[in-house]
């Protein structure tokens, strides 16, 4: 199961990046519940340092999605 999980945050990252490639706003949508299921992944496995890795992406995800608003 968690590498079906693995491979659905895999394609969310990809897909993000080509939204963002054509500056579409949602790409930070994806992004989020891509670095949502990573992170749950690495928590999982104990993969503590990818586990933050993946909050501080979220967080930057957060950040685009806001100052892509204004």
């Amino acid at each position: 199961m968690l590498e079906i999980i693995g491979a659905i945050a895999s394609i969310l990252a990809v897909a993000g990046v080509v939204a963002n490639n054509r500056r579409l706003r949602w790409c930070f949508l994806v992004w989020m519940v891509s670095n949502i299921l990573a992170g749950t992944i690495h928590a999982q496995i104990g993969l503590w340092s990818l586990c933050a890795r993946d909050v501080i992406f979220f967080g930057l995800a957060v950040e685009g999605w806001v100052k892509w608003g204004k």
